[in-house]
């Protein structure tokens, strides 16, 4: 049955939920100094050797598990008046086959709009008159079912979010819009030329690996697709063992947990398992190039390459990151100011369980020229040349065109890119949902669910000599995969001799 009239008294319910809550609250969650259990890990380092920013971040974590098994990490944040949770299932795209891929996330989606005691307009009219949201998303890694919402409506919105989780409606039609959502964005990324050229590459990149079926579903499994199947996905798989929950904001950890008890604690124990972690991605010991043929770039060129990279968990992890950024910008600097070459080049490393890097270079109209610049910046970084930064890139005059811009050594601009890299990871953290989203990726990668508050030292932590040998391994070391997508004219100069190695 729907709720009748919900935008009228929203004020009062929330006011009426609060004072409903002040009864007795279960035991408080254990202090973050003695966090155990299963998202956490022993060899995590003794509180006397952190630095004064992990140790005050771990008095803001706090963990408990549910009746059912189901565990939570609380981040508390006193300071901001919006709340944020994430139900994780862990798995992701690793979690299916190429047949059902994507079901889980047209299942979630399908959730989101509906439960048996919410219909979808309600929900909506709800978090439109609020300015909450709740909804899904996939990753190759996991999936997640948020809400966030000012505190003083986060009592009136949890009933709603538990109720379309515990018992959707299922509803046919909430089924169908989301299946034609979902096949209209494929349609828009096939359409897309760098989009396209991702699909590409994951095809060949993924191969083989549980990372090959897409999160969002292909074509084929997307026209398999139907509510019998997200009905009998969440039968099997919407399973206890899978899940946990990470809540961030200005929560009392007692409370918390009484209402998730009473939200959550009913999903069953199915026995589903989260399944086994991917298998890091082993060097290619060659690089080879895959032309992707697509008319409608009319001799326009898109490219990418891909590598296996160190994991979160690595202890290579942040200086790779590091060394990727120098390179990214010597790219930019060589391809796009020297050559004219590429509207935008880039190179990074991502943050999955098993993890991969790039080289990507957005729409280029010279795609037989375009890999000579790349290895024109790349001969430069592995001979250990970096540009100038700071005060080393002022010496060398203002007035230095950029296609000339000075370089320096790893050595003398390590500090600054050190600098950079802290501000830039922490000005993605500005939310609670991006807090928790961070701690999220911590459980899945590392098995912690304080990992994150490591990062900023392993940053600092990194060395000139790391930076060269992460170099050294991960992107002179290896094979890269590489797709160039154009049309029939852009991939005719475009030859697999010069991709067979990065650099001169």
């Amino acid at each position: 049955m729907s709720m009748k009239n919900p935008v009228a008294g929203l004020l009062g319910l929330a006011i009426l939920a609060l004072s409903c809550a002040g009864g007795p609250a279960a035991a408080p969650a254990k202090s973050a100094s003695g966090l155990s259990g299963p998202l956490v890990s022993p060899n995590f380092p003794s509180a006397s050797s952190l630095s004064d920013y992990a140790k005050e971040g771990l008095s803001s974590l706090s963990t408990f598990s549910l009746s059912n098994g189901i565990p939570v990490v609380l981040r508390r944040n006193p300071a901001s008046p919006v709340r944020h949770l994430s139900l994780v299932l862990r798995g992701g795209s690793a979690a299916a086959t190429p047949e059902t891929s994507g079901w889980e996330l047209l299942a979630l989606r399908t959730m989101a709009r509906a439960g048996t005691k919410y219909d979808y307009k309600t929900i909506q009219d709800l978090l439109d008159s609020s300015s909450a949201s709740m909804g899904a998303g996939a990753t190759l890694d996991y999936s997640s079912y948020s809400l966030t919402s000012l505190d003083k409506y986060f009592p009136l919105l949890l009933p709603i979010w538990a109720n379309t989780l515990v018992s959707p409606a299922f509803a046919q039609e909430d089924f169908d819009q989301v299946l034609s959502d979902s096949k209209l964005a494929l349609q828009s990324r096939e359409k897309d030329p760098w989009q396209r050229t991702g699909l590409a590459m994951n095809a060949e990149f993924f191969a083989g690996h549980p990372y090959a079926p897409p999160a969002e579903g292909t074509k084929a499994s997307l026209e398999a697709a139907s509510l019998e199947a997200v009905k009998a996905w969440y039968a099997t798989k919407f399973s206890a063992d899978r899940i946990f929950v990470v809540a961030s904001g200005d929560f009392d950890p007692g409370a918390l947990q009484k209402d998730l008890e009473a939200a959550l604690g009913g999903i069953a124990d199915r026995k589903a398992g989260p399944g086994a972690k991917p298998p890091r991605f082993s060097p290619a010991p060659a690089s080879r190039l895959v032309k992707a043929e697509y008319a409608p770039t009319k001799g326009v060129a898109y490219v990418r390459g891909d590598f296996a990279a160190p994991s979160p968990a690595d202890p290579d992890f942040m200086a790779t990151n590091l060394a990727m950024k120098m390179f990214s910008d010597l790219l930019f600097n060589v391809v796009r100011d020297k050559h004219g070459a590429v509207y935008s080049p880039s190179a990074y490393i991502r943050s999955f369980a098993a993890n991969y890097g790039s080289i990507t270079l957005f729409k280029t109209n010279v795609p037989g020229k375009v890999k000579a610049y790349v290895d024109e910046a790349a001969a430069e970084f592995a001979a250990g040349k970096v540009l100038a930064t700071g005060a080393e890139a002022s010496g060398h005059g203002a007035a230095a065109a950029k296609d000339t811009a000075p370089r320096t050594t790893i050595e003398e601009a390590l500090e600054v890119y050190k600098a950079q890299y802290v501000n830039a990871y922490f000005e993605k953290l500005q939310t609670n949902s991006a807090v928790a989203g961070l701690i999220a990726q911590s459980v899945v990668s590392t098995g912690d669910c304080r990992s994150w508050l490591l990062d900023r030292d392993r940053i600092n932590a990194v060395t000139a000599e790391g930076v060269r040998a992460a170099a050294a391994k991960y992107l002179f070391g290896q094979g890269i995969t590489w797709v160039v997508l154009s049309s029939k004219d852009g991939l005719v100069p475009v030859v697999s001799a010069d991709y067979e190695k990065l650099g001169k």
